[in-house]
């Protein structure tokens, strides 16, 4: 069994910047992210070249001591494809980003996933690969709730 959580990065600083570090509210979320998968038994990490999306996943890779993998925010097929080769039977966290998000969680699951609001952090999609290929999503809240 494969477990993927696919989150989006937390609150950012500066919307205009597209480089933004996390703003305080983020880096909460960033640790509510650490305790939310504290026991999911955690084994690799993704992240984008992207401050913001590295930031929200530090205090997990911390807890976990692990080195988050990182590829560029565009990048979503080759970590689909990647995820799907090499993390096989693993627990796999992956950062990315509003319009990146929906494009991964269908990749690996099938599913479709609305579109995620611009001020919408608050959401973490679980999908699930059985050994025979079969995939489910759940979706999950993790955090604050935002709107």
């Amino acid at each position: 069994m494969t477990t993927i959580y696919v989150v989006r990065h937390a609150e950012k600083l500066d919307p205009a910047d597209p480089d933004t570090p996390l703003s305080p509210e983020g880096e909460a979320r960033a640790r509510d992210l650490a305790s939310t998968l504290a026991r999911a038994g955690v084994q690799r990490i993704y992240a984008t070249t992207r401050l913001r999306t590295q930031q929200t996943v530090a205090p997990l890779a911390q807890q976990r001591n692990l080195v988050p993998v990182i590829l560029e925010p565009a990048a979503t097929e080759e970590l689909v494809a990647r995820i799907k080769a090499d993390d096989r039977g693993m627990v796999v966290v992956v950062a990315g980003h509003n319009n990146t998000v929906p494009v991964i969680v269908q990749g690996l699951s099938g599913v479709v996933v609305d579109g995620i609001p611009e001020d919408r952090f608050d959401r973490l999609f679980k999908v699930t690969i059985a050994p025979d290929g079969k995939a489910t999503m759940e979706e999950l809240r993790y955090g604050v709730p935002t709107p």
